[in-house]
């Protein structure tokens, strides 16, 4: 018996041509069912998603749809990362601090310089929200005619994941009777709606008592009056707003928490849980953090002490409870403290020397998840506030000579500038 050995290749190879059609007509089969195709995107790593949107225009569109967005990050809330600003260098740079050692997360920048523009050099973060970050650049002249400074600032909402910026529009009103801003605080909850909200409040030249919000939105791209001019805030630090409950939030020296309703356009104040003789807002820590949607006020003890109680706000401003007795002696006989002086910590010889700075206060899924980002002169630790175990982040060894003015001026600092500012992945669009 012969065989046809033309006719038993072209057999063969029309059977592995119809292998490989069927295994097309599957994949494209599979690629036009958006759910299917969604959910092993939402499975690839940050870098691997943002690569995946070069497959195809329907890609794409997947991808930068703002449902997409939302599945991605359920829980925004959640950092990976921590952006420590450096200071004394002309261009700021900035230390990255992993939250979880084994995630591996490569920090998304170490200089701000948008547009690869020369003009924007010297541009700094102000304040993050859930993987947003507000930045500014800002130039001040003396005029002589005037004898008055003159100030020049740009501001940008930035989206380090995706690398995508969008300059703000110009503050209206008239400059020559306004002051500079006295804070700006980025308000973003992606879980409620893709856009974001600036909140600025302002000064008037001829008074240091009055003061005005505007509020710029994402959705229209301009920014409005929000209110009527307001009086006697001048011991509340507008640097430090925080974003909860619809609502931002400043702290005053005095004793309470002056906030805004945004959508209301509502002013109220709510009482600290407790008020400490000499505490200055300006030169203490601002205590007040958000975290996994709760309000938390850090009250720390008396100067060089190592304890302190963590309030959680009632989401009607009924009151405080306390939430968590910390005590971090235990922890810095871990890592005692140096004896080296440097001409960068001087100021130790004219305010209390402290040990430790408090970046963040972090809440997890679980109540023994909570934890804090502790910086030690040469390390950032993670201390566990209910398990009571702390593991080392970072080793700041290299850039410990920019960091000694953070760590050891005495004074703790949580939240915006020049502290640290959380950094989470995120697809959402400026």
């Amino acid at each position: 018996m012969k065989t046809n050995i033309k006719q038993f290749r072209k057999a063969k190879v029309g059977t592995e041509d119809d292998e490989e059609h069927k295994v097309m007509l599957s994949s494209a089969d599979l690629t036009s069912h958006d759910d299917i195709l969604t959910e092993i995107l939402l499975r690839l790593p940050i870098r691997s998603l943002l690569r995946s949107k070069c497959v195809s225009k329907h890609w794409r569109l997947l991808i930068s749809n703002h449902r997409f967005a939302q599945l991605r990050n359920p829980n925004p809330n959640t950092p990976c990362g921590l952006f420590l600003q450096r200071i004394g260098n002309a261009t700021p740079e900035y230390d990255f601090v992993p939250l979880d050692r084994e995630k591996h997360v490569k920090p998304p920048f170490k200089t701000l310089n948008f547009h690869g523009n020369v003009s924007n050099s010297g541009i700094i973060a102000l304040h993050s929200s859930n993987g947003l970050m507000l930045c500014h650049s800002l130039h001040e002249y003396f005029r002589n005619t005037s004898k008055e400074i003159v100030y020049h600032a740009m501001y940008y909402v930035y989206n380090p994941t995706i690398n995508q910026v969008a300059t703000l529009p110009k503050l209206e009103g008239c400059d020559w009777f306004q002051r500079r801003p006295c804070g700006m605080t980025l308000a973003f909850d992606p879980v409620k709606s893709p856009h974001y909200k600036v909140i600025c409040v302002r000064g008037y030249l001829w008074s240091d008592h009055l003061y005005s919000i505007e509020i710029y939105s994402s959705e229209n791209r301009s920014w409005k009056m929000s209110g009527k001019p307001f009086a006697n805030q001048i011991d509340t630090e507008f640097t430090g707003g925080v974003y909860w409950n619809d609502a931002v939030h400043w702290i005053n020296k005095k004793g309470y928490i002056f906030y805004l309703k945004i959508n209301e356009d509502l002013l109220d104040q709510i009482p600290t849980p407790t008020v400490r003789a000499g505490w200055n807002v300006k030169r203490h820590c601002y205590p007040l953090v958000e975290s996994r949607d709760g309000l938390l006020f850090i009250d720390i003890f008396p100067p060089l002490s190592f304890k302190f109680d963590v309030h959680e706000m009632n989401r009607d401003y009924s009151g405080w409870t306390v939430k968590y007795h910390v005590d971090l002696n235990e922890v810095m006989t871990k890592f005692p403290q140096t004896s080296e002086m440097t001409s960068l910590n001087l100021l130790t010889f004219f305010r209390p020397f402290q040990s430790f700075v408090i970046h963040c206060l972090i809440l997890g899924e679980k109540e023994e998840d909570a934890f804090l980002v502790l910086e030690v002169p040469g390390k950032a630790i993670r201390y566990n506030i209910v398990l009571k175990t702390c593991e080392e982040l970072c080793d700041f060894e290299l850039s410990r000579p920019f960091r000694l003015s953070v760590a050891d001026d005495g004074f703790s600092k949580v939240g915006r500038w020049p502290g640290a500012f959380q950094f989470c992945e995120s697809l959402s669009h400026v």
